[in-house]
């Protein structure tokens, strides 16, 4: 079965770090039943969780790495002493890891009680001693990478996850980061005119971000696309990527925002950069999988946002 990463309709369910630590917390009574004596996180993906579980349980930690194309299982630094360990990684989506890693351990005479935040229990050919079953796509803080186009194209193949693949892939909108935003001051109104008129004249303080890994989702409609890439390149910018609004999306901010949220996770975008600070709050809270920035193109500043849907009183 493919990795469900690869179908770009599906919006993922991220597991924040307060989170994840909460539900290795709701495994570690069995394993201090067990009584390890170290825990071992695997490269990387088992670093966070396995530094949460051994603080938990005040154990010290080892790294090991594995190479998934030679099969190989390699210490980091010293092997430690210990011969009962808790070997933990992130999630186990085939369980190929985990299974040859543990297998690689025991034959050094030691014994392993495995542990994960997540196991997927449709495709996962082991399942951890410890762990959460999960059917639903996960997306874990430090691996947002897996999903950008190049790190797509690389699990399409049947291989696994390359930090290589994995660099920041950025989405963007227009107004108020490339251009003045001159349209604010009539309620989100769709004047795609604006911009054939040169009403909206350019920025010159900008956002990082990478040309080459970007794509402009904005929520000017599909009917503002040509005048739009007329301007990108009477500003000798190289072409990226253009997501326009669709006629069926209406413009009021709500459903603006679902579609952003929507078109970046297609798209396998890891951060998103917005002007409108409600747009902002709105896009992480349906996205919390991406790094949204509220950008200030006065100040030349950006603010990392986080927010949660909360329901109104009644």
């Amino acid at each position: 079965m493919q990795w469900k990463g690869l179908n770009t309709g599906t919006m993922p369910v991220f597991l924040s770090y307060d989170q994840i630590e909460r539900m290795i917390a709701a495994l570690l009574d069995r394993a201090t039943e067990w009584k390890p004596e170290l825990v071992v996180g695997i490269a990387r993906g088992g670093l966070v969780p396995g530094t949460m579980a051994a603080g938990i349980l005040a154990l010290p930690l080892a790294m090991v790495s594995f190479d998934r194309m030679a099969g190989t299982t390699s210490w980091i630094g010293e092997p430690p002493v210990g011969r009962r360990i808790l070997l933990v990684d992130d999630g186990c989506s085939s369980g190929m890891t985990l299974a040859t890693v543990r297998q690689a351990l025991l034959q050094q005479g030691r014994e392993c009680l495995t542990l994960t935040v997540v196991y997927d229990p449709d495709v996962s050919q082991y399942i951890p001693d410890l762990s959460h079953p999960m059917r639903s796509l996960w997306r874990f803080p430090w691996e947002r990478g897996e999903a950008t186009p190049t790190g797509r194209a690389l699990r399409s193949t049947g291989a696994g996850p390359d930090r290589s693949t994995e660099q920041p892939f950025y989405g963007l909108e227009l107004d108020g980061v490339f251009f003045s935003d001159v349209v604010r001051a009539t309620a989100h109104a769709d004047i795609p005119d604006a911009i054939a008129t040169r009403e909206l004249l350019p920025l010159n303080s900008l956002p990082f971000f990478s040309i080459e890994r970007s794509v402009i989702i904005t929520r000017r409609p599909e009917s503002a696309r040509a005048a739009i890439l007329e301007w990108w390149a009477e500003q000798g910018r190289d072409a990226v990527p253009l997501e326009c609004r669709p006629s069926d999306v209406p413009s009021e901010p709500a459903s603006v925002a679902h579609y952003k949220a929507e078109a970046a996770t297609r798209w396998g975008c890891t951060h998103f950069i917005e002007s409108d600070p409600e747009q902002a709050l709105r896009i992480s809270a349906l996205a919390p999988h991406l790094i949204v920035s509220w950008w200030s193109a006065t100040e030349a500043s950006g603010w990392t946002v986080g927010a949660a849907v909360s329901s109104a009183p009644r």
